[in-house]
């Protein structure tokens, strides 16, 4: 068991399920509408990645392209293995995918799609253009000054969508397994070796380690950015911001990462306080059945690892 302390292990909740990537091997675990188990694995050979990882800042990209792209992969990935259906809407919308004939999760589905569009929209664009035609227009300030407000707008916009995002019923779901895998992990760093599902269920849901934090202060930081950096053509523009996003999430993941290294007792853990306020916004307390398909994920990954 001693040789996987050291191995990375990344974990991402997918639909009905969790994926967990030990060393070489990938395991995909989803609860089926039989309530059995079904499982994949998929093994790669990651020296590219492996070299990215030792890095330093190229660590901090790549870690917003597992972050992102992984969770697609996940959903997209565990999809074929049929997992069960809890998303099966209200009377009006089961009414509503009869009259249109199609299924109720994919009614929930698309309106739940359609919600986070809306959501992200209204607070990340529709909250900032009010404030400065409402507020910041009638007041004397340095463009300087209206800069700021904009930024800190845009941001406290940013997060407070993805807040609501997080309390849809489709990505409540993940945020639930997502729990599920953090309490797996703590159980395994706190037994340090294969840990029981009842050990498994009795550890914490908050883990020291959140992709979804670090997105959240990488928008921040690049809200922040964007408002300094400007261009006059679109397609710069766009290029420009691109580029900045990777440079931020290459810096931004340095100071957040050597936190995440330290052990709870020492006396610089207290600075990743935030960032771990930040992370409980999108997990949630998963149902004892949930640890037991991430649990089974996690034991999956770890015996096929080569």
């Amino acid at each position: 068991m001693a040789r996987y302390i050291r191995t990375p292990i990344y974990a991402a909740p997918v639909a009905e399920g969790a994926r967990f990537t030990v060393g070489s091997a990938t395991a995909f675990a989803v609860r089926r509408e039989e309530k059995d188990i079904a499982l994949r694995i998929r093994r790669e050979r990651r020296l590219l990645s492996a070299a990215m990882r030792r890095t330093p800042f190229v660590r901090g990209m790549q870690r917003l392209c597992r972050s992102t792209w992984g969770l697609l992969d996940g959903i997209l990935e565990s999809a074929e293995l049929q997992p069960q259906h809890i998303a099966r809407g209200t009377r009006a919308e089961r009414a509503t995918a009869d009259l249109f004939q199609v299924a109720p999760e994919g009614l929930v589905g698309f309106l739940s799609g359609l919600m986070i569009v809306l959501l992200l929209g209204a607070f990340m664009f529709g909250l900032p253009l009010a404030v400065e035609k409402l507020i910041v227009a009638n007041l004397e300030l340095t463009r300087r000054a209206t800069n700021i407000i904009m930024a800190v707008t845009r941001i406290l916009g940013a997060w407070l969508g993805l807040a609501l995002c997080a309390r849809l019923r489709v990505v409540n779901r993940l945020c639930m397994y997502r729990g599920a895998i953090n309490k797996v992990l703590n159980a395994y760093e706190s037994r340090r070796g294969e840990p029981s599902l009842d050990e498994a269920i009795a550890a914490s849901r908050i883990y020291h380690r959140s992709d979804a934090a670090f997105l959240m202060v990488v928008t921040a930081v690049s809200i922040a950015a964007f408002a300094l950096i400007r261009t006059f053509t679109l397609p710069v523009q766009l290029l420009v911001r691109v580029l900045i996003l990777f440079v931020v999430a290459g810096v931004v993941n340095e100071p957040i990462q050597a936190l995440e290294r330290l052990k709870p007792s020492h006396p610089l853990s207290v600075l990743l306080t935030p960032f771990l306020a930040l992370s409980r916004l999108f997990v949630q307390e998963p149902h004892d059945q949930m640890v037991e398909v991430a649990l089974c994920a996690f034991n999956a990954a770890r015996e096929n690892d080569m």
